[in-house]
């Protein structure tokens, strides 16, 4: 009975929390490499960075890399929810010409109101929401890439189940959040409020770039693993955000192409997982999203994710007190016992 209680805590605590090794998984890195490098090159060639949607590389992490789903969902609510928030965030942009910290809340609410109304989570949501937002994106065709890029990665999970390379999606819909689950997005939504709007009102938008607020919601979760590791956490993000800078760094002085250069970052960003042992997705978006971001010089982007990310860090264990090892003991305990 100890023993199944502890794998049902280690279920609990999610995917992050296991130890997996490039070497177990490399042939869906080595194809979530190809995924990242082809979809730089048809942005770069056809001249749309729409078609650049930095939040894919951590939808990959967490769709094929890791052997299960990182996030509570599955492929339909995924597909709808990234979807959403992407056309929010174009219609925010066509219709209300406010300032970037008016329209950014419009972003958090409606993707907890969408999270809630599902009964599902999938955080990186609010990256699809608020990423045209930050870049003024009117375009159709960035909701029309981020469906199409999406639908492949799921076609991808299909086959990669089939194949034995990943386990099936578990997922039970949440037919009605309880009172807990609303307080916490309410919370998660002011503190999104609090530290984000002041940094896009004060111009200093990097220290709340879309893949920190997806970070800042995952680490809120009571039961994840990455609340006993901020260090980890903060040397993930910041090293993540140095990689994507001096990949950025090469394609303006024209020592890679954007293809070749993130080719040479995916490696970086796969080293840094697999050193700290900490395989986490957001890492992967503010990689991709310094290739993407305006060009404010070398260390800009660095400097501002990396304050940024401790700023968001701090703010969930500060904020957001729990223990998550007793907490995920305790569900397993009283399932256990209901069963």
């Amino acid at each position: 009975m100890e023993e199944r209680n502890r794998t049902q805590a280690r279920n609990l605590a999610g995917p992050s929390a296991q130890a997996i090794s490039i070497h177990s998984r490399w042939k869906p890195i080595v194809l979530s490499g190809a995924f990242v490098v082809a979809m730089v090159a048809a942005s770069d060639m056809l001249h749309l960075s729409e078609l650049l949607f930095p939040e894919i590389c951590a939808i990959l992490c967490g769709a094929w890399i890791l052997p299960k789903q990182a996030w509570r969902t599955n492929r339909v609510w995924m597909m709808l929810l990234l979807c959403a928030g992407a056309v929010f965030g174009v219609l925010v942009n066509r219709f209300l010409p406010w300032p970037l910290w008016a329209r950014a809340p419009l972003g958090f609410l409606f993707c907890a109101g969408c999270m809630l109304f599902c009964g599902a989570e999938m955080a990186p949501m609010f990256s699809a929401a608020v990423l045209p937002m930050l870049l003024e994106t009117t375009s159709w065709v960035y909701p029309l890439a981020v469906a199409g890029l999406v639908a492949l990665v799921l076609m991808g999970q299909i086959i990669l189940e089939r194949l034995g390379l990943r386990e099936p999606i578990s997922f039970q819909r949440e037919e009605k959040p309880g009172r807990e689950k609303k307080a916490l997005w309410l919370r998660r939504i002011a503190v999104l409020c609090l530290f984000a709007c002041p940094a896009y009102a004060a111009g200093v938008p990097f220290l709340a770039v879309p893949p920190l607020l997806v970070a800042f919601v995952e680490i809120t979760n009571p039961k994840t693993p990455l609340r006993r590791k901020p260090m980890q956490t903060w040397l993930c993000l910041a090293l993540a955000a140095g990689i994507g800078s001096l990949g950025r760094t090469a394609v303006e002085a024209a020592l890679l192409s954007p293809a070749l250069a993130a080719a040479v970052a995916f490696l970086l960003l796969l080293a840094v997982w697999d050193v700290l042992q900490l395989w986490f997705p957001p890492a992967g978006a503010v990689v991709l999203l310094a290739f993407l971001a305006p060009w404010q010089g070398p260390w800009s982007y660095f400097l501002e994710v990396s304050l940024g990310a401790a700023i968001w860090i701090v703010a969930a264990r500060v904020l957001f007190p729990c223990r998550p090892a007793a907490a995920a003991e305790k569900a397993a305990t009283d399932d256990t016992k209901r069963t």
